[in-house]
């Protein structure tokens, strides 16, 4: 029974998550490999206000997400089809989502999976920072539209929804420090790119 679902071309879905959260992972172990476990007195020097919650709101939105795969992939029932070449556009979205945080930390030395500065922190305006200012939030926004456009459901949807107002959340939260710090340079930035699409907002 199992086989007979992941040979299904739903199922695929979860390579192209797998990959995506796969990108993180070099940059992860060298970060723990260079830092190691710092003590209580190296903690971010800036943090965004509420960005621990903020990580859980996200974190929530994917799991709501997740659960409408899961219920897409394990428990076949007839969906809506969008348009015929509906897998296509999803595998196209969900690819361009998975080269858009590649690049991303490929160019971001200063990621950090919460809101927060730390001496030497850089504020990233090359490669993909020159088009919007949250690369990475975009790319989990057209990674769950993706999905939503592979496995049209009403769970999956509702977690799309919810992964772009944490994202939107959490930029926010980030621009906020980024301002403290920055200053003029980073409000000149803000001027010049947008948060998540170019040239419209």
């Amino acid at each position: 029974m199992i086989t007979e679902i992941f040979n299904t071309m739903d199922a695929w879905i979860y390579l192209f998550h797998a990959v995506f959260y796969a990108s993180f992972l070099p940059r992860f172990l060298a970060r723990t490999a260079r830092t190691g476990i710092r003590s209580r007195e190296e903690r971010p020097a800036a943090a965004a206000p509420f960005s621990r919650g903020l990580i859980f709101f996200h974190m929530v939105a994917l799991g709501v997400l997740y659960f409408g795969v899961g219920r897409a992939v394990f428990v076949p029932r007839p969906r809506p089809s969008l348009f015929p070449p509906q897998h296509l556009a999803g595998g196209f979205v969900l690819t361009a989502a998975i080269a858009l945080v590649v690049w991303t930390l490929a160019v971001f030395r200063s990621w950090r999976l919460r809101a927060s500065l730390e001496a030497g922190h850089e504020l990233a305006t090359d490669g993909p920072f020159r088009l919007v200012r949250h690369p990475i939030y975009l790319a989990m926004d057209l990674l769950a539209l993706g999905t939503l456009l592979w496995l049209p459901d009403p769970f999956v949807a509702a977690g799309a929804v919810l992964v772009a107002i944490g994202g939107d959340l959490r930029a926010r939260a980030e621009e906020r420090i980024l301002l403290s710090v920055f200053g003029d340079r980073y409000r000149e930035y803000c001027r010049r790119v947008r948060r998540f699409v170019p040239g419209v907002y």
